[in-house]
């Protein structure tokens, strides 16, 4: 369980949200949701300890999460990112890659610090939901599902095949927490996350 208490979360001198309380429960999809540069991924970014709190607190399992206690709990987390092709690796075999430092990039299942310099070539959304379908199948033992606009690439029968996922981590007694603006999604979900205002 995710519980986030009073938070104010800024990135660059710029408030996005402040009071924010709210609680993502085990076996249960929330959807965070608004305008693009409403904060959706800098929620995310500060729900996984890449960004600190300038109030309030992130506590998992009534734990405080912090920048510096973070990376102990993103061992219980699985992540599917944006950029989803940023995992592509587990999905097709690379010669030599050659990485840059990213503190946000691909930390699951691998350490975080690895983003292919060169680009290749984009992935199909059959490929995206096989990545994502393989991904989770990895994640048997994490307890956190977090995904940034899992849909986004993807077609009509592919979001729904998506969302269906989702539902089964949920359903497994997860906490599964998406950034989405894709009705699909929010209208499915159990809780919904306004990210458009920024008093809550």
């Amino acid at each position: 369980m995710l519980e986030v208490k009073d938070a104010t979360i800024a990135v660059g001198g710029q408030i996005l949200a402040t009071g924010l309380s709210f609680m993502a429960r085990d076996g249960q999809l929330t959807c965070i949701t608004g305008p693009e540069g409403s904060g959706k991924t800098s929620l995310l970014r500060t729900l996984m300890g890449f960004l600190p709190v300038s109030s309030g607190y992130v506590s998992v399992d009534g734990e405080l999460l912090t920048v510096k206690s973070s990376q102990a709990f993103r061992r219980m987390m699985a992540y599917l990112p944006q950029q989803i092709q940023q995992l592509r690796h587990q999905l097709v075999p690379v010669e030599a890659p050659v990485f840059e430092v990213d503190d946000f990039g691909v930390w699951n299942p691998l350490p975080p610090k690895a983003v292919e310099a060169r680009k290749p070539a984009p992935l199909s959304p059959e490929e995206i939901m096989q990545l994502a379908e393989q991904t989770l199948q990895a994640a048997t033992n994490k307890q956190i599902i977090i995904a940034d606009e899992p849909a986004a690439q993807l077609t009509p029968e592919l979001a729904l095949r998506m969302l269906q996922l989702l539902r089964s981590q949920a359903d497994a007694g997860k906490t599964v927490l998406i950034a989405s603006r894709r009705p699909l999604l929010v209208d499915y979900a159990d809780f919904v996350i306004e990210m458009n205002q920024n008093t809550y």
